[in-house]
């Protein structure tokens, strides 16, 4: 009798924890553009359709209106979780922009390469902010996010995928 409950728990928890079949692609590595992957590829596995960037841009977006107004005050920590925000933020718009069937010609990257070296650089650097740039960054970090939410407007199936 003690049995019973522990195990109807039990059963209830592996039907809960069942991933929805309808979620499923070919592949864990690639992305729902991928035809041939899709159907070559093991069933059950997650596609990953969905974009990345546009629930990162509006703690971007807070960051940059805070440096504009002058009310951030830059110190070491907060500098360094802004410069891991922007790379974040970066590497989601590049794949979301790949994942979507467009590439860059150069410009976005060297736009982000310039955002990041306003901050001292890409990863395993130390975070610095030139103050005299700080107005150069923020443009140029608005200009990236106008770029990539103009191009993922383009893209017929951006909004369902969000």
């Amino acid at each position: 009798m003690r049995l019973i409950p522990l195990l109807l728990a039990a059963i209830l928890g592996a039907a809960c924890s069942r991933e929805k079949a309808g979620n499923a692609s070919a592949s864990a590595y690639t992305s729902a553009a991928d035809s041939s992957a899709r159907e070559d590829g093991m069933p059950g596995t997650n596609r990953g359709s969905a974009l990345e960037a546009p629930r990162l841009i509006p703690a971007v977006q807070n960051q940059l209106n805070l440096m504009a107004s002058g009310a951030l005050k830059p110190n070491p920590d907060n500098l360094t979780a802004y410069k891991n925000l922007v790379g974040d933020v970066i590497s989601s718009m590049i794949a979301d922009v790949y994942r979507a069937g467009y590439a860059d010609s150069g410009g976005f990257r060297a736009l982000a390469d310039s955002a990041l070296d306003d901050l001292g650089g890409g990863a395993g650097t130390t975070a610095r902010l030139d103050r005299s740039r700080l107005p150069q960054h923020i443009d140029r970090m608005r200009r990236l996010i106008a770029w990539y939410q103009q191009t993922m407007r383009k893209t017929p199936d951006a909004g369902s995928r969000q």
